[in-house]
């Protein structure tokens, strides 16, 4: 958590590290119980057929519209997403289940079709493409608070070029990004003891998604029948396009080694369906999750008090964010709160030469309030915003108010509200 740089905050909440405890819901128990091994087996033997497809050669394109024609059989919104770079080109496919909430939060689900230049690529990576598939064609019968994403990236064997492109389109956009799901390499398992568990990657920053997968796996023991092992964030697979555009991402693969990666003996029958079907659950019960079946909370009920005081003390300016259903859940966000010139655009800075911009991790229960201690400011116009972003078990959370006003002397005056 970072102090203020040009003020104070005073609350009477105390920040917790919070973890979700999640309990069953026929709604969810209902998704998973709908994971099919046959189709599951079928997804993956259709992509082994095409042969090796590399970025780049007919059988890729061939693939591609497979993908592109199944997900558009769910009535799904689909387009292909061109990209060049480094003079390779290819397509991702993009499958967009739009959200019920009102923040336009994004959460991806993401595998990768493309195969290295000798390998049909059954395991790497037709089992994460099989069970985007699935779990699109499942979760599309639902209505989730949170828009998803489907995205299968190409260019991946050649250096993550695909999503490395499609990210950066992402970033420019500025949209609410919850984080991406990554499955790469997931229906191998050496032995029954290796069937019964599945490794789960992520960074500081993501860690609350390997949390969640976790939750989920010991909830829903008896269906899903996998222990969650978490482990630090690696940088081999599209995940890490989203980590470098400081996203949180994180990445499932199977715990066993597959011996056959990477070569032409990488076939359906060195698979384990059964353990595909595993992690699928697990993958539609975190993504369930993260995305929201059933939100406590929604944008509507953070409410954002923005104030300024005609007197320097006790307070320039105040801000109050109230959760107006506090009764039920806390509601868990950062929030960033900035001073900046209307007209410039450049932060406001103090007589100490330090900018204006607030950065706090909390846990809101009834209100959380900041208010800035006495500070000397040029006279100008100002624009000051606040942004509630939610984290954890309130991911898809996201409210913004922004007002306009002027500073004169030692005070700070805001237009009524």
């Amino acid at each position: 958590m970072q102090t203020p740089t040009c003020g104070e905050q005073s609350f009477h909440q105390k920040l917790t590290n919070f973890t979700p405890i999640l309990v069953q819901s026929t709604d969810l128990l209902q998704l998973l119980l709908q994971v099919n091994t046959s189709v599951l087996r079928d997804y993956v033997q259709r992509i082994q057929d095409f042969g090796p497809h590399p970025t780049g050669s007919a059988p890729y394109d061939a693939v591609g519209k497979y993908l592109y024609d199944t997900l558009s059989s769910f009535n799904l919104s689909v387009q292909y997403e061109p990209w060049t770079y480094k003079l390779r080109q290819g397509k991702n496919i993009e499958a967009t289940l739009h959200g019920q909430g009102s923040s336009n939060s994004i959460v991806f689900l993401s595998a990768h079709y493309d195969s290295v230049t000798i390998s049909p690529g059954a395991d790497d990576d037709g089992s994460g493409v099989a069970i985007v598939l699935a779990a699109a064609e499942i979760m599309s019968h639902y209505k989730f608070n949170c828009t998803i994403k489907f995205v299968l990236f190409s260019g991946e064997e050649q250096g993550l070029y695909g999503s490395h492109e499609y990210v950066q389109k992402v970033f420019a956009s500025k949209e609410n990004i919850i984080g991406d799901l990554n499955l790469d390499g997931v229906g191998y398992a050496a032995n029954s003891e290796n069937g019964h568990k599945i490794k789960h990657h992520a960074n500081n920053q993501s860690a609350w998604m390997v949390d969640i997968s976790q939750n989920i796996a010991s909830v829903y023991a008896d269906t899903i029948g996998l222990e969650v092992i978490k482990l630090p964030h690696v940088t081999y697979s599209d995940q890490q396009s989203f980590v470098e555009y400081n996203y949180q991402a994180s990445y499932l693969n199977e715990y066993s080694l597959d011996p056959y990666y990477h070569t032409s003996d990488d076939l359906i029958t060195h698979m384990n369906i059964t353990y595909l079907a595993k992690v699928c659950k697990l993958t539609l019960g975190t993504l369930a999750s993260i995305a929201e079946l059933h939100p406590l909370l929604n944008d509507n009920d953070l409410k954002i008090t923005i104030r300024g005081s005609l007197l320097a003390y006790p307070s320039q300016f105040s801000i109050r964010i109230e959760n107006k259903k506090f009764k039920e859940d806390t509601a868990n966000v950062t929030i960033n709160i900035s001073m900046k010139n209307l007209f410039t655009g450049e932060y406001v800075k103090n007589s100490l030469n330090v900018s204006c911009n607030w950065n706090f991790i909390k846990e809101i229960k009834d209100y959380w309030e900041f208010k800035t201690i006495t500070r000397k400011y040029p006279n100008q116009f100002v624009i000051i915003e606040v942004i509630a972003k939610g984290i954890h078990d309130d991911a898809t959370l996201y409210t913004t108010q922004c007002t306009v006003g002027m500073i004169i002397g030692w005070a700070v005056f805001l237009p009524p509200k």
